[in-house]
């Protein structure tokens, strides 16, 4: 199911631009050109995401974004955009509870970026559906989610060790709080800039920092600042570490009362190679959560994926899989993919990569192993430009035909072929 966006703007060119750009990205988006339609469409529903224009005829983005606050609507995160706006003003809205800030003219890859990134903290804290399927195929996550709970049963801040990229993420809807605010630290700088002001946003909900292991002895300082207010503020307090924190105490990067504070509420977030669990099963259960009903990851992959090295562990586990939903099995042979005797990772990898090469044949103008290297964007661009010059090529150069047979309605695909620089 898409997320649901809605943009707030009183320049029709700008709100026409994103919602074009967000719906091209699979999302589905509502239009408000000013405070009152916005009011009007927060009171139809609550949406997953809001694009809000500080600067507008009526009532401007900081007064709805205090409005919302003040009325228990500022429960999801809103993203300011201006063109002209002062530094206090960003500031300004910030304290309030605004998720973030885009200048305008806003950058493509800085608004795609910034929306993933606050939707996946929202679906991360919105359900336990990922943490679910997580227990279901293994033991130690189930331990761990039992260790978690009762922990935060008896108010007790969480600190959640790993490796680094663990799976920390799936742990998050265990915070939430109903009607509470959720605070995620954005910036490390946060820490030592304003930790009262943290603390003040937090105040009856939860707050996360997703890694203790990089922050300096004066950020460290402020989030000992934090917990200490957590008890007066009534928030839940939950912090992530992919490093021992015990080394981080000896090391002088760890102030001894703030580990004093968090290592009674420590819980091990198993990594994905632990042996407590099968890594094909919980690559399909990742690969599931989130999909079309009815998805299934094959066999041959899960095989393939379970010999694979994955220093990055869960984070590295679902960018392998977004590049097998990028790919699939149209592009890639994953039954050429065969796990080594051994489970020599470096085998696994290489047979990975060797068996890219058919794609180079069926389409000689790309380099397709050197997909595997590139940001998801481009991957994803390299190959769409890839497919439909081929398939073009293929039905005489007709895009209605083209349009029919992948499925896809004549003007979107119109503006998919120029976006890619495809002739059709």
């Amino acid at each position: 199911m898409s997320a649901n966006i809605l943009v707030v703007d009183d320049e029709s060119g700008i709100r026409e631009l994103l919602a074009e750009i967000l719906v091209d990205e699979g999302y589905t988006v509502a239009l408000a050109a000013n405070a009152t339609e916005a009011r009007a469409a927060r009171a139809g529903g609550r949406p997953d995401l809001v694009l809000l224009d500080i600067w507008m005829p009526d009532t401007d983005g900081v007064t709805l974004l205090k409005e919302w606050a003040r009325t228990g609507l500022l429960d999801m995160p809103v993203v300011m955009m201006s063109g002209h706006a002062t530094i206090d003003t960003a500031v300004e809205a910030t304290r309030v509870g605004a998720a973030d800030f885009l200048e305008k003219p806003v950058a493509l890859a800085r608004l795609l970026e910034t929306v993933r990134r606050h939707l996946t903290d929202t679906a991360a804290t919105g359900g336990d559906g990922l943490l679910e399927a997580l227990c279901r195929v293994s033991p130690l996550f189930a331990r761990a989610r039992t260790a978690a709970e009762a922990l935060l049963m008896r108010e007790q801040p969480l600190l959640l060790v790993g490796r680094p990229g663990g799976a920390f993420e799936a742990f998050l809807p265990l915070l939430r709080r109903a009607g509470g605010p959720w605070v995620t630290v954005e910036r490390q700088s946060q820490l030592a800039d304003a930790p009262g002001e943290l603390a003040e946003r937090a105040a009856g909900g939860a707050l996360w920092l997703a890694d203790l292991a990089p922050l300096s002895r004066m950020e460290s300082r402020g989030l000992a600042i934090v917990a200490n207010r957590r008890a007066q503020s009534g928030f839940q307090l939950a912090v992530g570490c992919s490093a021992d924190p015990a080394r981080l105490l000896a090391d002088g990067r760890l102030e001894s009362g703030l580990f004093a504070a968090l290592a009674p509420g420590r819980v091990d977030v198993p990594g994905v190679r632990d042996a407590g669990h099968d890594l094909g099963a919980l690559a399909a259960c990742v690969h599931g959560h989130g999909m079309p009903e009815g998805a299934e990851l094959a066999a041959s992959v899960r095989q393939a994926i379970a010999a694979c090295a994955l220093p990055g562990d869960f984070v590295e586990l679902k960018a392998l899989l977004e590049r097998v939903n990028l790919l699939g099995e149209a592009a890639i042979d994953w039954t050429r993919l065969q796990a080594s005797p051994a489970g020599d990772p470096a085998e696994a990898v290489a047979s990975v990569r060797a068996s890219t090469s058919q794609i180079e044949g069926v389409m000689p103008s790309v380099p397709a192993a050197a997909w595997f290297d590139a940001p998801l964007r481009e991957a994803r661009d390299a190959f769409e430009k890839a497919y439909f010059e081929h398939h073009l090529e293929r039905l005489g150069g007709q895009v209605a035909a083209l349009a029919e047979y992948v499925g896809l309605e004549r003007t979107h695909l119109y503006r998919k072929l120029k976006q890619l620089g495809v002739r059709g």
